[in-house]
């Protein structure tokens, strides 16, 4: 694919995929987790990755022996993540620049993400990227989680593209399965937490790089 000639919207992930933040939701998890004297499961993270805060936090109690509400579980996990959106958090190398690159080229741009807007607002901002998307969308808008294409589908439809003619952007297997499932093209950033699972990566995605850099 060019990306400069043949697409109309570029769909991105958030975490692992534009911003280098998988080892903060890892030691917010790990903070949660010892507050309760409670074990991480062995499966936790593959478990949570594809879920939005709400299915997360249903995760935790239900399974992981957490005694809160869901509001009361998601308002700490932000309380512990705020800080480290708005202040800390890189981005992936070579982000900025390939996203205004697209824009420059009339590619339409849209955020699929599992995050909160109160996380990926002020980072993206203080990145001065936010201004360049054309459209927002989380996974508390459908009904179905990343493994399937709804998010893709509703972020294609926000912003007026035919989903053969987008590309998705993705660090997560699962994520890649609901992008090509959505009948999208698919690019995959392979990034170090997922490495177990870089084989099938491969095998989903259109094209693997390791940073925007290399499609530059």
């Amino acid at each position: 694919m060019d990306f400069y000639k043949d697409l109309e919207c570029a769909i991105f992930d958030l975490d692992g995929t534009l911003v280098n933040s998988i080892d903060t939701w890892r030691i917010v998890d790990e903070i949660f987790m010892q507050r309760r004297g409670l074990p991480i499961p062995e499966d936790f993270y593959d478990r949570v990755a594809t879920l939005n805060m709400r299915q997360a936090a249903d995760y935790v109690i239900a399974e992981c022996g957490v005694k809160n509400t869901p509001d009361e579980v998601i308002n700490e996990w932000l309380e512990l993540l705020e800080y480290e959106y708005g202040e800390v958090i890189t981005m992936v190398e070579g982000a900025q620049e390939f996203l205004k690159k697209l824009k420059e080229s009339g590619v339409k741009l849209a955020l699929a993400t599992a995050s909160h807007r109160e996380l990926f607002e002020p980072c993206l901002k203080r990145h001065g990227v936010y201004d360049l998307f054309d459209a927002f969308v989380t996974t508390d808008e459908v009904k179905r989680k990343k493994g399937f294409p709804d998010v893709y589908l509703l972020a294609a439809k926000k912003v007026g593209a035919e989903p053969e003619k987008c590309c998705v952007f993705e660090d997560i297997y699962l994520g890649c399965v609901g992008a090509k499932a959505g009948n999208m093209h698919c690019v995959a950033i392979l990034e170090e937490h997922s490495s177990d699972d870089w084989d099938d990566i491969k095998r989903v995605a259109d094209k693997v790089i390791y940073n925007y850099n290399e499609i530059m």
